[in-house]
């Protein structure tokens, strides 16, 4: 009987002998997918495996896994290939594109830009198809020849171009074996002597005119793979051995021969002797990508359940990987109290294709749990929200199939055209856009149809709010990207062609205002949040817009959105003028967090003065610069960032505000002046004065928290930075009735 256990690793990380990982940040988190492994490679007692921009290694003898990822120095693109040296004690990751990381048993990490680089190959043919590496020489099969790299001194050695005069051939693979190299290319199988001008494309002949995908040495001969059957290739001489019922895609060798097709895996021993079969029909939607025998085990490459290890004569699976969320195609994210949760849809500007049926994941107090998309059979979840007075209670909205209910990880309800004002519009489905809650624990939910507004209160009865003085014609109801509210319950909403519209939930009054954004023919808000002075912030394609007061809107209909002017370089210019954003959101310290496409992410002060952080992919762990979405928890201060290239984590400083000031701390604490720039005072409540005094009562700093935390730069008022010493934060509220002191010891 079939049987899969599962062996996954939570969030920790072990160090293992090989000493591969390199320095980081200790405020960056990594919350990779790694379920979906693509090769491997069996190094001693490790298992290698490759995932879409990641990697693990698996120690066969402890059990013990490893994490590689752009958190450890990567760049978070995606991975083509890779291969670990066991005698040079290196790691060499090649990504699409061309680009190369190599990191050594020293921890350090180099990068060989070269081939991306390289302007007269075109990008799409940087593809690392396959690879021999004798010595410390790697002869890479690629989409335009063959390239050698020296892995001994990390650089770049002859390529050739075995295309009809020296033009760009795609080469599948290559194995030498004897005195020849061979090359599995597009327009068949060639071969040449080692020793020959390999440069001159004429000394390349051809054995065969078959396109075989693979050539793997077995016993002093070659196997050639030619889509559903296996050749070998003796003296030059090919000779069908093998024939299967579909295309192989992948051939791995080792003590026995792994065939491995979408569906399946068949392991022959080496008299080409069938001795094991394995289906992937026992898995929902799964898909083999590659597998590797080791030791009396066979660990298999799948698209969902990462590695799967069993027994050659064995059918009983244990399941292989990190701690993981479904997918990397992580479009929407919320975060409340240690709980986060993604969705992997897209909405394309409201038309959801292609569609994504990946359920919903959540990262729950460090373990991750994954509600698969069987559990819903809907697609395209593209807006996740938190109950704020509820964390167990979460809402997924699909621009396709209508609104659910999650609690405590279960499905509680299903909202649609049959149970709810939720339209089936035009027959293409019940589209759900963005949703929020109120101060009065109601959920706001837009839809791309009339009733384009609703409100679904807590006894699970709802309130259709039509918004036909604004959105007359039915293609007006394209679709909704932000919805926002304020400290006095006014609904906004960020639309396609309107700027904001306002509804004020007491007069019932609704107003449009897209005055001042900019272009004026490209009002489509893709950012919107409020900040705790009651400023509202908008992003679009083009830049960044403020109104102070929004509320006035309902009173002005000429109130006109505003840009920051910053000084930069002794000239004046807009803050975000140009960017592509697509979310703003506002910390515990009123600072603002802006998602970008192309430019990554931004972290500005709350008046938007200082940029406090610009993290792209070069310069931080962020897999790409395009960023979806943010979620602050504002109960730890995490700030997670969803990419389609996975979600990663930064541990900032600012908290939301408290009830009271029971855990009032600094951290850090101690801090060393060469090490650290700023402490943070947590646990406060909001607006509470925050004085910083040193031992003789000489006050060094003083401000008013927004949130649940302040920081403190180390400096006295900003001149000049502190003594060694110790410093007592002294924190009160107006009336005096919450009062609390901490100390902060200063070391140099």
């Amino acid at each position: 009987m079939n049987r899969i256990s599962r062996h996954i690793i939570p969030f920790w990380i072990f160090f293992s002998i090989f000493n591969l990982l390199i320095a980081q940040d200790n405020r960056w988190i990594g919350l990779y997918s790694y379920l979906k492994v693509l090769n491997t490679q069996a190094v001693d007692d490790k298992i290698f495996a490759q995932s879409e921009n990641a990697l693990f290694i698996y120690d066969t003898t402890s059990g013990e896994i490893e994490k590689i990822s752009s958190i450890n120095g990567l760049s978070g693109d995606r991975i083509s290939n890779f291969y670990y040296h066991p005698d040079l004690h290196k790691l060499f990751v090649f990504h699409e594109g061309g680009f190369i990381e190599i990191i050594d048993e020293q921890k350090k990490l180099t990068k060989i830009p070269d081939l991306s680089y390289n302007s007269f190959i075109p990008n799409d043919r940087k593809l690392l198809n396959d690879f021999f590496v004798q010595g410390n020489q790697i002869y890479m099969a690629t989409g335009y020849g063959i390239s050698v790299f020296d892995l001994e001194n990390n650089e770049f050695g002859d390529t050739y171009y075995t295309g009809t005069n020296a033009g760009f051939e795609k080469v599948n693979d290559i194995e030498i074996l004897d005195n020849k190299i061979y090359a599995a290319t597009v327009n068949g199988l060639k071969t040449a002597l080692i020793d020959d001008n390999l440069i001159d494309y004429n000394v390349w002949q051809i054995i065969d005119n078959k396109n075989f995908s693979e050539i793997e040495k077995i016993d002093n001969q070659l196997l050639c793979v030619y889509y559903n059957q296996i050749y070998k290739l003796s003296d030059d001489q090919l000779t069908e051995i093998i024939s299967t019922d579909t295309n192989i895609t992948n051939l791995k060798i080792n003590d026995y021969i792994n065939i491995i097709m979408p569906q399946q895996v068949m392991v022959y021993n080496h008299s080409y002797i069938q001795e094991q079969i394995y289906t992937s029909d026992i898995f929902e939607d799964e898909k083999f990508y590659t597998a590797i025998d080791f030791g009396n085990n066979i660990y298999i490459g799948t698209k969902k359940h990462g590695l799967l290890k069993t027994g050659i004569a064995q059918q009983n699976f244990e399941e292989i990987h990190p701690d993981s969320p479904l997918s990397n195609h992580v479009f929407a994210v919320d975060a409340l109290d240690n709980h986060c949760w993604i969705v992997y849809g897209d909405h394309k500007q409201f038309n959801p294709y292609p569609l994504y049926r990946e359920g919903v994941s959540s990262y729950q107090d460090g373990k991750w749990i994954n509600i698969p998309y069987k559990e819903f059979n809907v697609s395209d979840f593209s807006f996740v929200k938190i109950n704020p007075t509820n964390r167990n209670e979460v809402y997924i909205a699909s621009p396709k199939n209508g609104l659910f209910r999650l609690k405590n990880n279960q499905i509680d309800a299903y909202f649609n055209e049959f149970n709810s004002p939720l339209q089936n519009y035009a027959d293409n489905g019940v589209r759900v856009f963005a949703m929020n809650f109120d101060s009065q624990n109601n959920l706001w939910v837009t839809q791309r149809s009339r009733p384009a507004l609703l409100k679904l209160k807590p006894d699970d009865t709802w309130e259709s709010i039509s918004l036909y003085s604004i959105l007359r014609d039915i293609s007006d109801y394209h679709g909704f990207d932000e919805l926002s509210i304020d400290k006095d319950d006014n609904v906004w909403l960020g639309t396609e062609y309107f700027g904001v519209i306002g509804y004020n939930p007491q007069t019932r009054q609704i107003i449009a205002n897209k005055n001042g954004i900019e272009p004026a023919s490209y009002t489509y808000i893709t950012g919107m949040d409020i900040d705790k002075d009651n400023t509202m912030w908008v992003g679009n394609q083009y830049g960044l817009r403020i109104m102070p007061d929004p509320q006035k809107m309902f009173d002005n209909p000429s109130a006109t959105f505003q840009p920051i002017k910053i000084n930069y370089e002794n000239e004046v210019q807009l803050l975000m003028e140009g960017q592509n954003i697509v979310s703003i959101n506002v910390d515990g310290s009123n600072n603002k967090w802006i998602a970008t496409l192309g430019s990554g992410v931004y972290y500005v002060s709350e008046d938007g003065d200082e940029t406090i952080y610009h993290f792209t992919k070069e310069n931080s762990p962020l897999p790409s610069n395009d960023i979806y979405d943010i979620a602050i928890d504002g109960t730890t201060g995490i700030v997670y960032f969803a990419s389609l290239s996975g979600l990663t984590a930064f541990k900032a400083s600012a908290t939301e505000a408290g009830e009271n000031m029971n855990d009032v701390y600094a951290f850090p604490n101690p801090v060393h002046l060469n090490m650290h720039t700023n402490v943070t005072i947590r646990g406060l409540v909001e607006n509470v004065s925050v004085k910083i005094v040193d031992v003789e009562g000489n006050l060094v700093f003083e401000t008013i928290s927004k949130g649940g935390s302040v920081n403190w730069d180390l400096t006295a008022f900003g001149k000049y930075q502190v003594a060694s010493g110790v410093y007592v934060a002294l924190i009160s509220n107006k009336d005096g009735s919450q009062t609390q002191t901490t100390k902060i010891l200063v070391i140099k």
